[in-house]
């Protein structure tokens, strides 16, 4: 599982029909095996296919910052166009951004952070960490910025401009803004205003729908209770509260589990010990009382333990 967890959610426009074509595509050139029906693994051709893909080399953290990297980046560009007016002392200009609630909260992080060195200490942080970006991420963030005197490009733009497509720039993008928000989460103290930017918008995104799961669940509200005064289906919720656990050390999962329930399935694993080709609907027939998440959570303990 977190093979793939960098990759999370990454193309999230692409519908199933387009997964499931993709993954007949794999097969049919021998990069994945169907093990069994809607379960295929990597061959030999595919596993040394990956290593000579231009994503293998990227720094891609999708699980952890997917919620926060396109907010992030569309702040920051709002905000840097604005600072760089702001430095030439000119308001003469069309904002990126129209939305009023957008510029509402601009102007609102603008009066929390300004001061005399603001423009200095803003411009500072940016070369700060374009220092620790691969030099073709530093081109694509820039070539992106909007200022006094500097047009930005999108990245169709930048395609057409040179002989990589638009997904080497969308992976590339990914990466450095992945790469940026890390840097920023490990020496704060080195990016006060680009922090400050993160949690302004983290506080405007109090309501995102696994978010508000989490704070309702730490309330001690069961699943069934949040489902309900979310009026959400109990597998939405269940789906979120193992989207917020699944991080966790498999030990800790565990906790979740009754020792009655985790001795039924280690006898279940004896018998049957591939436990990735477990599904739910059969494992749930011998094991009435398992819940979706506890099966799931089992599945990630065996895996971290039998390795």
């Amino acid at each position: 599982m977190h093979g793939i967890l960098d990759y999370f959610n990454l193309f999230p426009k692409l519908t199933k029909e387009q997964y499931n074509a993709y993954i007949l595509m794999l097969i049919s050139n021998d990069y994945l095996k169907e093990v069994e029906d809607k379960f295929v693994i990597l061959t030999a051709k595919g596993k040394e296919k990956i290593t000579t893909l231009e994503f293998s080399k990227l720094t891609l953290q999708s699980f952890d910052y997917d919620k926060m990297d396109d907010a992030f980046w569309l702040r920051l560009l709002f905000v840097s166009q604005v600072i760089s007016y702001k430095s030439h002392r000119n308001s003469d200009y069309i904002p990126i951004d129209n939305n009023p609630v957008h510029q509402l909260q601009l102007k609102q992080w603008l009066v929390q952070v300004d001061g005399p060195h603001l423009v200095h200490n803003f411009f500072n942080e940016w070369q700060t960490v374009l220092s620790y970006l691969p030099i073709e991420e530093q081109e694509i963030l820039v070539a992106q910025l909007v200022g006094d005197g500097v047009i930005g490009y999108t990245f169709s733009q930048l395609s057409q401009q040179s002989d990589k497509g638009l997904l080497y720039y969308y992976l590339h993008h990914k990466s450095a803004i992945h790469l940026f928000l890390e840097l920023v989460y490990k020496e704060p103290e080195q990016y006060p205003l680009f922090l400050s930017i993160i949690e302004d918008i983290k506080k405007q995104e109090e309501q995102d729908t696994v978010d508000l799961t989490r704070r309702l669940l730490e309330k001690g509200h069961s699943i069934e209770e949040v489902a309900h005064m979310r009026r959400l289906k109990p597998s939405t919720i269940t789906d979120h509260f193992i989207e917020i656990h699944m991080k966790q050390p498999s030990s800790q999962l565990m906790t979740y589990l009754t020792p009655s329930l985790k001795e039924k399935l280690n006898n279940y694993s004896l018998k049957y010990p591939e436990y990735k080709m477990w599904k739910y609907s059969v494992v749930v027939r011998d094991i009435p009382e398992l819940t979706f998440y506890e099966f799931k959570f089992y599945q990630f303990y065996l895996r971290d333990n039998m390795r």
